[in-house]
This record gives structure tokens, C-alpha cells and sequence, in this order.
């Protein structure tokens, strides 16, 4: 995840597993970002941010093939 501080403008990378360690799948991003506070000017809850993804462009293709739904395309060959 990317953290941009709206105050002072410092940028840096937050790796998301260790927030979801801590906090759980259930915990939204939105509930997070406000308690959040800036490494550089101390602004506490001043920040946007962007997932991004850090890796292989390949790994990041995996989860966006395109799949049809049987009922869409009115084939079905028992693979879904």
C-alpha cells in the first residue's frame, strides 16, 4: 500500500500482511488509514493512499483471467 502524507507530502510502501496479521481479514482499510500517522511530520490521520501491488507482473496477471459464467454464454462443459 502506498502512504502519501497530505501535510508534508513524505511517500512510502505499507506492507498490507502485517495489518492483516495484526487486525484481521475483517478490518477495512478505511478504519485503519485515520489512526495512521506520518514517519516524517507526525500528522496523525493526514494520509491517502493506493494499493499497489509489489512483485512480478506476471504474479500480478494471475487473478485477472476473464471467466464466463455457464448461464452467460449458455454453454456448459462442466469446468467453472
Amino acid at each position: 500500500m502506498s502512504i502519501t502524507c497530505k501535510v508534508c507530502g513524505y511517500n512510502t510502501l505499507l506492507a498490507v500482511k502485517p495489518l492483516i496479521d495484526r487486525l484481521g481479514w475483517e478490518t477495512r482499510l478505511q478504519d485503519v488509514v485515520p489512526y495512521l500517522r506520518c514517519s516524517s511530520c507526525k500528522a496523525k490521520g493526514q494520509v491517502t493512499f493506493q494499493i499497489v501491488f509489489v512483485g512480478s507482473s506476471g504474479e500480478a496477471m494471475l487473478g485477472a483471467e476473464k471467466k464466463n459464467h455457464p448461464k452467460a454464454t449458455g454453454i456448459f462443459d462442466g469446468n467453472v
